[in-house]
């Protein structure tokens, strides 16, 4: 396996775990265990990370 493929699979993990938390932000949102403020800071990063390999 050469240092691209690897890094294309890192990428991919990458993205899984980031929609995995979206999620689970998601759900304790929607639930009230979280404010939005508190929603906004912690899928900012998230999602700017999925929208950057997206555009790829």
């Amino acid at each position: 396996m050469n240092y691209q493929s690897k890094f294309n699979d890192i990428e991919k993990q990458l993205a899984e775990l980031c929609t995995n938390f979206i999620n689970m932000f998601d759900k304790m949102k929607i639930n009230g265990i979280i404010t939005e403020e508190e929603y906004i800071r912690h899928t900012k990063y998230k999602k700017d990370f999925l929208k950057k390999i997206s555009a790829k």
